[in-house]
């Protein structure tokens, strides 16, 4: 992982100049695994996030919104107790490795000053954030570590927290370093990970490929890359990030002032989507579930359509039964005939049972089942494409849904009695969730992220001489800028950026946005919820920049 003891050494650093002696005023906890702090420091509000997350640990600095969640899982319940309204003293890092403590001061309940530990491990999968007292006896831990788990420590309360033991070399002690290093055999890849406290391979690596390019000495590149600051993310065959230059990957690279502000932008996004698919992998199955089976629906009717194209050999069947029932006798099994419509003798079935005329009235029946089952057929396959566009764009909806806005999806199925309502008491009914956003003139944009929001700000809050936006051709959120005509270059571009980048198109370049008055949209009769037709329009071209939506200010 490129998140190793290099990386926490320069969030470590950055943290100390930035939140050593804040107050922590609040503390949320997001998801399972991720907590947010604020922290006043220097008349300057911070928010630090804590992750433990299996695939996305990390700590830094953030300045994202975060959706905080209105009732607190007892972790959180317990860290606001022993840490809120308390003062950070020390963040220190063990040796080099992935190991961050923060000395916190706080009056207990009898007034006491009292000192407590929160000790964030970034490793992984075994990632975990523990609180102890002062002398380091564990009070509580996000994941906990039970004496019989087969472990080498026992994370619980009450036991004494443990470093976890390493025979490895802190590579900031220079003596040390430059011993191991001046073994010929000690410099490749493998021997820096092995001996090395908190190098990850995208570090070895790098320093490899300087030494094989240049005649620079090897402790001189160790010196240089381990004082370097430039962090950047690397845009190769993946995304990769790090303090310092990465020369040995080509690809496009993104510089930033900070390794906390890289981190706040490579995890944002992944960490985000990654907590919404735990969330909503329930919701997506079904929808996926709905999809195929309308597709399946539409398969089966196609072929029933194709199969009414044979109803005018029954009606000549009962035609020629007719013209020949002088020559059919009761219990006769077959009729062979001429055909007068091509000049061909035909055979035809007869059932033994029925006299003549019922023969020629089964094969009329069937003509007549076949002739007035083609409206129908046309009719459930109308509808069973509507229902699989409708399912099509709520899943396009869950991929760019905050977990609000996956509860509405939730709420529309139910109203819609695709899902059981749950026997739980009512709430009192909220508005829907729209994300506000704001461009560099201050203009105010709404953005809906679901059938329910589209329909909401479109429909019901916009102004008719407000302008809305939408992605031609494709799903997408409706989008409305709270303001009349004209509209300045900046306000049609920023809103253009948002509804390209909440639609189907998101991945594309010279995405068609159409923009017009709301006094130009109507609903489409029939169709489901936020479906609209519009006219006098105009389009804007554009490309989605995913920094430009990040960076705009938000409600």
């Amino acid at each position: 992982m490129s998140f190793d003891g290099n990386i926490l050494r320069k969030v470590t650093s950055e943290l100390n100049e930035t939140i050593l002696t804040g107050r922590i005023n609040k503390i949320y906890q997001l998801s399972k695994y991720d907590l947010l702090f604020i922290i006043n420091a220097k008349s300057v509000k911070n928010q630090l996030l804590i992750s433990s997350s299996p695939s996305y640990s990390r700590i830094h600095l953030s300045k994202m919104v975060y959706e905080k969640p209105s009732t607190p899982p007892a972790f959180c319940m317990f860290l606001r107790k022993h840490l809120e309204g308390g003062i950070i003293e020390k963040v220190s890092q063990i040796s080099n490795d992935r190991i961050i403590i923060f000395d916190i001061r706080k009056r207990n309940e009898l007034g006491d000053m009292s000192i407590k530990k929160l000790i964030f491990e970034v490793m992984g999968r075994h990632s975990n954030l523990i609180i102890t007292d002062e002398n380091f006896k564990i009070l509580d831990a996000i994941k906990k570590v039970m004496p019989f788990d087969g472990k080498d420590r026992t994370i619980f309360p009450g036991a004494v927290y443990e470093i976890p033991s390493t025979n490895k070399i802190d590579p900031y002690n220079k003596p040390l370093r430059d011993k191991n290093l001046s073994i010929p055999k000690n410099i490749n890849e493998k021997s820096f990970l092995d001996s090395f406290i908190g190098f990850s391979p995208l570090l070895a690596r790098e320093i490899i490929y300087r030494f094989n390019k240049s005649e620079t000495p090897i402790k001189e590149i160790f010196d240089t890359i381990l004082e370097e600051s430039n962090p950047q993310i690397i845009n190769s065959r993946k995304d990769y990030f790090y303090f310092t230059s990465l020369n040995h990957l080509e690809g496009v690279s993104k510089e930033f002032d900070s390794v906390n502000e890289l981190l706040d932008r490579y995890y944002y996004e992944r960490d985000s989507i990654d907590i919404i698919k735990q969330k909503s992998k329930d919701i997506v199955k079904f929808i996926k579930n709905h999809i195929s089976k309308a597709k399946t629906k539409i398969e089966k009717l196609n072929k029933d359509l194709i199969n009414t194209s044979t109803r005018d050999k029954y009606k000549i069947k009962g035609e020629l039964i007719q013209a020949n029932l002088y020559n059919i006798t009761k219990g006769d099994s077959v009729l062979k005939c001429l055909n007068y419509y091509d000049n061909t003798e035909v055979t035809i079935d007869l059932d033994i049972k029925k006299s003549p005329v019922q023969n020629s009235e089964k094969y009329f029946k069937k003509y007549k089942k076949l002739k007035t089952s083609i409206p129908y057929i046309n009719r459930q396959i109308r509808e069973a494409n509507k229902e699989m566009k409708y399912f099509e764009l709520l899943l396009h909806q869950v991929q760019n849904a905050s977990l609000k806005d996956i509860e509405e999806i939730k709420d529309e199925l139910i109203e819609k009695r695709y899902l059981k309502q749950k026997l739980v008491k009512p709430k009192r009914k909220k508005k829907p969730n729209f994300e506000t956003y704001y461009d560099e003139e201050g203009t105010e944009i709404l953005v809906g992220k679901n059938n329910i929001q589209n329909e909401y700000i479109t429909h019901k809050l916009a102004k008719h001489n407000e302008v809305w936006f939408h992605v031609k051709g494709a799903p997408g959120s409706h989008v409305v800028v709270r303001k009349i005509q004209p509209l300045s270059e900046t306000n049609i571009r920023t809103a253009s950026q948002l509804a390209s980048y909440f639609s189907k198109l998101r991945g594309s370049s010279s995405v068609p946005v159409d923009y017009v008055e709301v006094r130009y949209i109507k609903k489409v009769p029939g169709k489901i919820n936020s479906f609209v037709t519009y006219k006098n329009n105009k389009t804007i071209y554009i490309d989605p920049d995913e920094d430009l939506i990040l960076n705009l200010k938000r409600k």
